[in-house]
């Protein structure tokens, strides 16, 4: 039971619009923008392609509800670590006086 999403051509078109997004993060790369709009602009195609990775070539798409529970919760839970130890990071960093030549 094949669908057009399984189909050889499908996932040509998705390899070649991965190889469009990484062109494009290189090509942002080079405008003379702010800090903050790289990273966003970064952020958001690196979104993008890790989706079109897991919904075809991991083959989410047609996963059923369970495993796509499992997806959100993991997605969620490495969010609130990675923000809280980001978080901590942040606030002890002065807490460690300066020790020259470490």
């Amino acid at each position: 039971m094949s669908s057009r999403i399984d189909s050889p051509a499908a996932y040509i078109i998705v390899l070649v619009i991965l190889l469009l997004l990484t062109c494009l993060t290189v090509g942002i790369s080079f405008f003379p923008l702010d800090r903050d709009w790289h990273l966003f602009f970064g952020l958001a195609i690196g979104v993008c392609k890790a989706s079109l990775v897991a919904l075809f070539y991991m083959h989410l798409i047609h996963s059923r509800a369970g495993v796509w529970s499992v997806v959100c919760v993991s997605i969620f839970w490495l969010t609130v670590v990675l923000g809280a130890l980001t978080y901590v990071d942040y606030v002890t960093r002065s807490w460690i006086p300066y020790v020259p030549g470490h």
